[in-house]
């Protein structure tokens, strides 16, 4: 077998290998040090090796992202390491508090052990959290205060590894983190969400890899690149509305509510020619407008309005 047959062959195995290892590690070092010396390292593990597997499999239609790289580095930092906390701080007290003073009981219904086996409460929380996430991703292009949040997530020029987490911090609790809250206040086992969370997070990591890897069957079970570039189309399919495919993690609720697209010309996947925002904007390297602008409070100093945006220059 050639050279290029074997690179072509895995760049079809090396998304359901990857997969595959990345949840087996979270099952395997459950509990292990390494998750309190090196916090949310299962990430900054999946991005180290998406940015490895973009400099193998070069994308043929990939945009530097160079000029970005500090907001990106910011933005990842935030939503790893700070925003989850905060994102506690606020929705926790209303949620344990205001349902027992205001309705006379609390948000939890039950205790872990009612709710069945651990392996059956990591399915469950997958389930629900993909199904949350599926509708909460949905209305963020649909309700226009929600997208101003998102949209600046969509003004991204090429799916990379480091772009995945860049998003305003509000919009990406909405979609992330409130709904581990909840379920975790509802009663589900510590121990379910610790494995579960993880789980989700992997998927959509992968989701954002700019490398040319090919989903194959596993488009239509996961969010794959090939699936989530057309989500990030600069033109939004013809008769989608919004946008398409919004799953973060699977791919089955696009199908099941209509919104999945993916099309094929002779047996192969076709893939958008340019990623953005559908409405043209160019990318914001300005993390601080990413910030405050959405909600009104952005008011930048004279030296910061001479900071250029950046030329999007294809990638070398």
């Amino acid at each position: 077998m050639s050279a290029k047959k074997i690179f072509d062959l895995s760049s079809w195995m090396i998304l359901p290998a990857l997969l595959l290892l990345f949840y087996a590690l979270r099952f395997l070092t459950h509990g292990h040090a390494i998750e309190q010396w090196l916090p949310k390292w299962d990430v900054l593990l999946a991005i180290a090796t998406i940015i490895l597997l973009e400099r193998i499999y070069h994308y043929r239609y990939a945009v530097s992202q160079r000029f970005v790289l500090k907001r990106d580095l910011i933005s990842n930092l935030v939503n790893l390491y700070v925003n989850g906390a905060v994102t506690a701080l606020i929705v926790l007290p209303v949620l344990l508090f205001l349902p027992e003073h205001f309705l006379g009981r609390k948000l939890v219904i039950a205790s872990p052990e009612q709710l069945g086996p651990v392996w059956f409460q990591v399915a469950m929380i997958l389930l629900l959290v993909s199904f949350f996430r599926y509708w909460m991703h949905r209305l963020q292009h649909e309700v226009g205060f929600l997208w101003e949040l998102h949209s600046y997530h969509h003004r991204t020029t090429d799916l990379q590894a480091s772009n995945g987490l860049v998003s305003n911090p509000i919009d990406y609790s909405l979609r992330n983190i409130v709904i581990f809250v909840v379920l975790g206040v509802i009663g589900f086992s510590p121990v379910a969400l610790l494995i579960a969370v993880p789980l989700a997070q992997t998927g959509g990591n992968f989701g954002h890899c700019g490398a040319d890897i090919k989903g194959g069957f596993l488009n239509y079970l996961f969010v794959t690149p090939e699936v989530h570039r057309w989500h990030h189309s600069a033109n939004v399919p013809e008769g989608y509305g919004y946008s398409c495919n919004y799953g973060v993690e699977f791919s089955f609720w696009d199908i099941l509510f209509g919104t999945f697209y993916l099309p094929q010309e002779d047996g192969q996947f076709v893939q958008p020619a340019r990623i953005g925002h559908p409405g043209g904007l160019p990318d914001e390297s300005n993390y601080l407008k990413i910030l405050l602008a959405p909600l009104g409070l952005y008011r930048p100093l004279p030296w910061l309005k001479r900071i250029p945006s950046g030329p999007q220059q294809p990638a070398e």
